[in-house]
């Protein structure tokens, strides 16, 4: 059993919500590149905040969680590179017997170019292994992988400033526990302390 520390980018109404009991919704956009499910930071509070900010302004929050991984596909290790390089070949295979073309991940516009932030490519591929798995009894119970995103660190660096482990959990009962940020870790990480005003 793995269990991780996560954390969730929200408005403040969905953050009160979370913390009084409510479970957490799965999203299933389009571009949702780890396909469905509640998406997560692990390890970083920052940057769950700093989504929070660009996508929720005025009311951003955030909240963290344990996460149970157990049955996780993930994408940090070969095994799970590798279930999904063959699901991106089955996914061709069928668009081309559909007569269809396949999707394209693609720049958010008036952002930098490259991130493919909207990743309708990698969410097809990743939803057509969940469908394969299941007609054989298999599921994924999270989704675990590495986004590497923003501006280089330093010229020609390998290594990019908003880089993260993103965790989508498709199954709500892997999250064990859902907890408020202690103040003097908000300040460690320049988060205002109003994340927390619910009106």
């Amino acid at each position: 059993m793995s269990i991780v520390l996560a954390y969730h980018g929200c408005s403040k109404a969905t953050a009160h919500e979370l913390l009084g009991g409510s479970l957490f919704r799965l999203s299933n956009q389009r571009w949702d590149w780890l396909g469905n499910g509640a998406y997560f930071w692990e390890w970083d509070a920052v940057r769950a905040y700093q989504w929070a900010e660009e996508f929720r302004t005025g009311e951003e929050s955030l909240v963290g969680a344990a996460i149970e991984l157990g049955n996780c596909l993930d994408l940090t290790t070969q095994r799970g590179t590798q279930a999904v390089e063959a699901a991106y070949a089955s996914y061709k295979d069928l668009q081309t017997l559909r007569g269809e073309a396949l999707l394209e991940n693609r720049d958010i516009k008036d952002r930098k170019p490259g991130d493919l932030a909207l990743r309708f490519l990698d969410r097809a591929v990743i939803q057509h292994l969940h469908e394969n798995l299941a007609e054989i009894g298999v599921e994924y119970d999270t989704v675990r992988a590495l986004f590497p995103e923003g501006e280089e660190l330093y010229p020609k660096a390998g290594f990019w400033k908003k880089t993260h482990v993103q965790i989508a959990v498709r199954k709500v009962e892997q999250i064990r526990g859902v907890f408020r940020l202690p103040i003097h870790e908000l300040r460690e990480g320049g988060i205002p302390d109003r994340v927390y005003q619910f009106s």
